[in-house]
């Protein structure tokens, strides 16, 4: 049996039936290069480029009488410049195309991929591994896998997946003969195969574009005219009214329209709908817009005050450490997980003296405080924000927290220290910053932030798919220019009810526009910093972290509808370490009026996890069999 890939073996064969074909064209080729040469040569001392016509020069056809005039120019090829020789043998390839390759090439472009009326942007194409080009440029983004294990779709390419490279002159095609033809005629129509060096030989610039796996009905257009490094998107859709959600159904028989880039083909919905000005003008009730905008008074009227306040708590504690400080915020009704996250990391002998707790009320302050931890109560901007914890995602309470984690990223990273960012919804097996601080790490050193890996596919999250649950960012110029813009955005992170959201298209545009470097964490590496998403699908990273056999740092409890179910996950993980009396209400018995620094430790940590089942269906430290279900896509239990 042949061991060669199917389609590597194809290749070979189609390009070795083209040079069969081509082999009377091959000795035409040598000659024509000659005669070229001898007019060259007679004019060299004069301007030539553009003015020559081969087909002229050689009256049209190549024979036996024209290689005898030509023969006597052979000992003059030497002295031509390298230059000159590229020009006449890329003339004459040009030339040659013209007349036809023979067989399928006659049937496109003149025997190129490319037709002439589309030379200013697009002269010629190779095809790329694209595992190889991964492996060489890391453009941050996690790599999405093709097909799910034990079945492919129909739909799917077979083969290793490959990317395309889009010469766009003759300038930037690989300078070999061989490949340079490849990449401008194509084996027989087909765009050629190349590495990666070979292929990026002369590409001194490269724009590199991302777009969705097999979406069916999806196309796309190159417009040769002003460089735009943005997609608009046109869907066949209805018009309709933004407060109309009837009649938005892909339609066929309708002509394209402009829509938002987040606009969903399944049903129309823009979920980036915009913020309004008023939420009722009748009755002068302002909308999140103008909302925002008191808001954003009150932050600037104080935030010179609250730089200053910050700087001398991390200071007077001595939170900074390598330059970085480990940032959450919390109120208290998310109280309990604040705890856990501080006793998980006691329990196994990590310092955090380098946490700052920026709590958006003063019951969860007097908590931090009890814990040990350094605290920041902002009450200027946070007096206002809710303190029960949210009922689900992206209800009106969880919303309104995420004003607080913009604002408190934003003044560490303004007094130019790094941050290391995370909900509290965590444990740390071991200290996350070991990591990042690792100079022998060289892989990441270049980065300005990296994440985690979200997992969710959506549009809006794409191409990164950041998790905001768990970054770090490095304090320079394009970072703090980046959370100032997300803290402007602030009314349609509270319209869209999602930080994450609006955040990971700010790093699409940052990125673009300014070459903020971003760096999320894909599918081979999240082993290191697992969250929600393999905690609920990928059952063989939990396994492994229950045998201990596992690179993870962290755990974050992300993909989690609510508090309720983060508590009994984390219990049945066994890493639950908060004693029953410091959960929920009865935490505020402990609490009366400012507490010891770090006197709550004793009465609420316990030193070895709190284990107890619930689901068969999660993850857990030790079987399960006798719990209920509460996933209904799943139908197996986790051991």
């Amino acid at each position: 049996m042949d061991s060669e890939l199917p389609h590597v073996t194809k290749n070979r064969n189609e390009r070795k039936h083209s040079r069969n074909r081509g082999q009377r064209l091959i000795v035409y080729a040598a000659v024509l290069k000659l005669c070229v040469a001898s007019f060259y040569i007679g004019y060299r001392n004069t301007a030539f480029e553009g003015k020559i016509d081969v087909n002229a020069a050689v009256g049209g056809s190549v024979d036996a009488d024209v290689r005898s005039d030509c023969a006597t120019d052979v000992a003059d090829i030497s002295e031509l410049s390298e230059s000159m020789r590229r020009k006449i043998s890329q003339r004459t390839e040009e030339e040659l195309a013209r007349g036809g390759r023979g067989g399928d090439q006659t049937r496109i472009s003149n025997g190129k991929l490319f037709p002439d009326t589309v030379r200013g942007f697009a002269v010629g194409a190779l095809r790329v591994s694209t595992d190889e080009m991964l492996g060489r440029y890391d453009f941050g983004v996690p790599v999405k896998k093709l097909e799910k294990k034990g079945r492919r779709s129909d739909s799917m390419m077979q083969g290793d997946p490959e990317s395309i490279i889009l010469y766009n002159t003759l300038a930037s095609v690989p300078s070999s003969d061989e490949l340079g033809r490849d990449a401008i005629h194509g084996i027989n129509g087909v765009v050629a195969k190349s590495s990666v060096p070979d292929a990026m030989e002369r590409c001194d610039t490269l724009n590199v574009i991302f777009t969705a796996l097999n979406n069916d009905t999806d196309c796309h257009l190159l417009i040769g005219d002003f460089e735009s490094y943005h997609i608009n998107r046109w869907l066949r859709m209805p018009v309709f009214d933004s407060r109309n959600k009837k009649n938005r159904k892909l339609d066929h028989a309708l002509p394209l329209r402009h829509v938002g880039r987040i606009t969903q083909n399944k049903n129309g919905v823009d979920i980036f709908e915009l913020p309004d000005v008023w939420s009722s003008f009748k009755y002068r009730k302002k909308g999140f817009l103008l909302e925002h905008f008191d808001r954003m008074r009150t932050f600037l009227e104080n935030v010179d005050d609250v730089l200053k306040d910050v700087k001398d708590i991390l200071t007077r504690r001595n939170v900074v450490r390598d330059n970085t400080v480990v940032v959450l915020t919390v109120n208290s009704g998310q109280s309990e997980l604040l705890i856990n996250f501080i006793c998980a990391a006691k329990s196994r002998g990590i310092d955090t003296g380098n946490v700052l707790v920026f709590p958006t009320d003063e019951v969860s302050f007097n908590l931090a405080r009890g814990l040990g931890v350094a605290a920041y109560y902002d009450e200027k901007n946070f007096g206002k924000m809710p303190m029960g914890a949210a009922r689900a995602y992206g209800d009106i309470i969880f919303a309104n927290m995420m004003f607080a984690k913009v604002l408190c990223v934003l003044y560490v990273s303004l007094l130019g220290h790094d941050v290391l960012f995370q909900d509290v919804d965590i444990v740390w097996f071991k200290d996350p910053l070991t990591y990042f601080h690792d100079k022998s790490n060289t892989a990441i050193q270049d980065f300005d932030i990296m994440f985690q890996h979200d997992g969710n596919a959506q549009s809006r999250y794409s191409p990164f798919s950041a998790n905001s649950g768990f970054y770090y960012v490095r304090s320079n110029k394009k970072t703090s220019y980046l959370f100032t813009s997300l803290l402007y955005h602030g009314a349609i992170i509270r319209k869209s009810k999602s930080h994450q959201q609006v955040l990971v298209q700010l790093l699409n545009e940052h990125s673009s526009m300014f070459g903020l470097k971003v760096k999320v964490f894909d599918a081979s590496q999240t082993d290191m910093f697992p969250g929600g998403y393999h905690y609920h699908q990928h059952w063989e990273t939990m396994h492994a972290i229950i045998s201990g056999k596992s690179n993870a740092y962290i755990l974050h409890m992300s993909w989690t509808e609510n508090k309720v179910n983060k508590v009994l996950f984390f219990r049945q993980m066994g890493e639950w370490y908060v004693h029953d009396k410091c959960i929920g209400d009865d935490a505020s018995n402990l609490i009366d009026g400012n507490v010891a620094d770090g006197a709550l430790v004793e009465q609420c940590c316990s030193a070895e996890p709190i284990f107890s089942c619930h689901f068969k269906d999660k993850p857990s430290k030790v079987p399960c069999p006798d719990s209920p279900r509460i996933d209904p896509l799943k139908r197996r239990s986790f051991w």
